[in-house]
């Protein structure tokens, strides 16, 4: 029984233990089931929260593909309304720089045919008169080698050796610095406005290069051989004595009493030897004439074409700068921008306007213009001079017809009274009548008042733009002022009339570095024109020079008698000058102007007198160096030369 007893109190033991394990088994497990029920309530909660959050999501992207399947049908629609599309196939004729540039190509080419002519003429004169001199300083040495028994082409051989060498070392020269120098500084000239040129070429051109030494050759060549021909014919006895002097002429002013009685005797003296010597005078004449015209061609070049900046923005167009508007603002937007311009002390006046890309046509062709519609056209006056340029008429806008604007008139041919077609984007040529014609400088403009707008279209103009009259134009006020009403919604830009005109001006400046060549080629001609008469002069006067020595003249009364008939033809030669450069200019402007462009037709009273005072001055100079060749003449050398 104590074995069962003890038996049993060890099994006792041992289910007491299990109970107490079970029991903590059991703690346990409602410890985790109440955690487990704790875990599922929040999960239920998650699951809510999410499971709503993607209904919403749900909702909106249905909503993205409803929208999206809209859009997707009306593309379909649209897609479905186009027309096959037109393809253009543009050439590079059709980019605004090459365009510009083959322009201005044309210009330089312009001006190239009209002032090598009157270099040449003038080079021409100046080695005609130094051969003929040549061979008449040789006179006697001719004579003496005809009466040895030379030939006459073994005489002339000599001088035409002569001509001929130099011609082709002068014509050497100029072929290289001509091709070499001249088109590179021109060139980078024009790089102000190209910053995309390549590298600059200046090849040796073979036509031209023979062109000018054969015409070259020819003029001097010939020079010598008619010189040659002409002395030549005489005989040996002849030639081995000294030409007689030309006999004095009565001249126009003796047969006025009045003012011929009035004059000194070294004055009377320049007046016949004026006359005397025909030849010196014409030459002269022309040759300074020729230089004074160059001249003022080039100072007169410089005016017309800076004038476009003075006169298109200082005179043509009053307005300071011009507000564009969005295409889609509503007339209510429009009323607060021209509202809040009103208000703006910075801003004096203002003007709604139609501006308007359109073809206009002529019998003489078709030109791309700007049509201005404003809104209240009496007043347009005070933002744009609607004026003739030589009369200064005034023009207002009337609805029985357009007002073009100069050069465009000139292109199509076109006058006050005639009938253009006015073509905007893809609508039907509209006739009207030009009722006037108006100075402008700076692109094409049509101007129309609304009322004839809306005659012509159906419909009343939409003004897009409105032009201001602003209290300054400086920099950081333009600024200010742009960067305030840029940032407007209905504010599409703010463009300002100084702002371009500058842009024309850099644009313009490059004409400079031509017009400096122009004019520094023309004074070193004219000053080898008056060097080259005024010593042919002396040494052709040697005796009389000397003559008025002996009998007791001084030197500067010497100097005096022969540089008062060179100051005579000069101031000739300038006035006449004048006459040759304004018809020059007038040539070299209209060949030189581009469509879009019209240069000033005027020379300023400062061209004028630059142009003169350089030539007087060119003279004076050469006076004063020859006065010191003319107190070296021997006086016995000269006067028994004869001898």
């Amino acid at each position: 029984n104590e074995k069962k007893i003890k038996k049993s109190e060890t099994q006792l033991e041992k289910a007491e233990k299990e109970l107490k394990s079970g029991k903590k088994q059991l703690e346990e497990g409602k410890s985790q089931l109440k955690k487990a029920k704790e875990e599922l309530s929040e999960g239920k909660a998650d699951y809510k929260k999410a499971n709503k959050k993607w209904k919403k999501k749900k909702a909106e992207a249905e909503e993205d593909i409803a929208d999206a399947k809209q859009k997707l049908a009306d593309a379909k629609v649209d897609l479905a309304d186009l027309e096959m599309p037109e393809w253009y196939v543009l050439s590079r004729n059709s980019i605004e720089t090459y365009v510009e540039y083959e322009q201005n190509a044309e210009r330089i080419e312009a001006i190239g045919e009209v002032f090598p002519v009157i270099f040449f003429l003038v080079a021409a004169l100046v080695c005609l008169t130094t051969m003929t001199r040549m061979v008449s300083e040789d006179r006697t040495q001719i004579g003496v080698l005809k009466a040895l028994g030379y030939t006459r082409m073994q005489i002339s051989m000599k001088y035409l050796l002569y001509a001929l060498s130099s011609t082709l070392i002068g014509s050497l020269i100029g072929i290289v610095a001509g091709q070499k120098i001249l088109p590179v500084v021109i060139i980078k000239a024009y790089g102000i406005m190209y910053n995309n040129l390549p590298d600059i070429l200046s090849p040796l051109y073979l036509k031209y290069s023979l062109m000018s030494t054969a015409a070259a050759l020819v003029c001097v060549v010939w020079a010598a051989w008619s010189a040659c021909k002409k002395t030549l014919r005489e005989v040996p006895a002849n030639l081995m004595r000294p030409v007689a002097p030309k006999l004095g002429k009565r001249v126009f002013l003796e047969r006025i009493p009045w003012i011929w009685n009035r004059l000194g005797f070294s004055k009377k003296a320049a007046v016949r030897n004026l006359v005397r010597y025909k030849k010196r005078l014409y030459m002269t004449v022309f040759g300074i004439g020729g230089c004074m015209g160059l001249l003022l061609v080039g100072f007169g070049l410089k005016d017309s074409i800076m004038s476009i900046g003075t006169l298109q923005f200082g005179q043509v167009r009053l307005y300071d700068a011009s507000i564009g508007i969005e295409d889609d603002a509503s007339e209510e937007e429009k009323d607060t921008l021209y509202e809040k311009l009103q208000n703006d002390e910075r801003v004096k006046d203002q003007i709604f306007v139609k501006e308007a890309a359109v073809d206009v046509s002529a019998n003489h062709g078709t030109k791309s213009a700007y049509m201005v519609v404003p809104k209240e056209p009496k007043r347009l006056n005070t933002f744009i001079a609607l004026k003739e340029r030589l009369s200064d008429k005034k023009y207002h806008l009337s609805d029985d017809g357009v007002i073009l604007t100069e050069k465009i008139a000139s292109l199509l041919e076109v006058q006050v009274g005639d009938s253009i077609e006015l073509k905007e984007d893809d609508t039907k040529g509209i006739k009207v009548t030009v009722t006037g014609i108006v100075e402008n400088y700076f692109y094409h403009y049509v101007f129309l008042s609304p009322a004839l707008y809306e005659k012509l279209y159906g419909e009343e103009p939409e003004y897009g733009s409105i032009y201001t009259r602003n209290v300054e134009n400086g920099d950081a006020f333009e600024d200010q002022f742009k960067q305030e009403y840029i940032d407007l919604s209905m504010v599409s830009d703010v463009t300002f009339v100084s702002k371009t005109a500058k842009r024309v001006a850099d644009m313009l400046k490059s004409m400079d570095t031509i017009i400096y060549v122009l004019v520094i080629s023309a004074g070193l001609l004219a000053f080898v024109v008056l060097y080259n008469l005024n010593n042919i002069n002396i040494s052709e006067r040697k005796r009389e020079l000397a003559t008025l020595k002996v009998l007791g003249f001084y030197d500067g009364e010497v100097s005096r008698y022969i540089f008062r008939e060179n100051l005579i033809l000069t101031l000739l030669g300038t006035i006449a000058g004048v006459g040759i450069g304004i018809a020059l200019h007038r040539f070299v402007i209209i060949t030189a102007e581009i469509d879009s462009m019209m240069f000033g037709r005027n020379i300023t009273l400062k061209s004028y007198l630059i142009s003169v005072l350089l030539t007087m001055m060119f003279a004076l100079f050469v006076n004063a160096f020859m006065h010191f060749k003319m107190k070296k003449i021997d006086m016995i050398e000269s006067l028994k030369s004869v001898e």
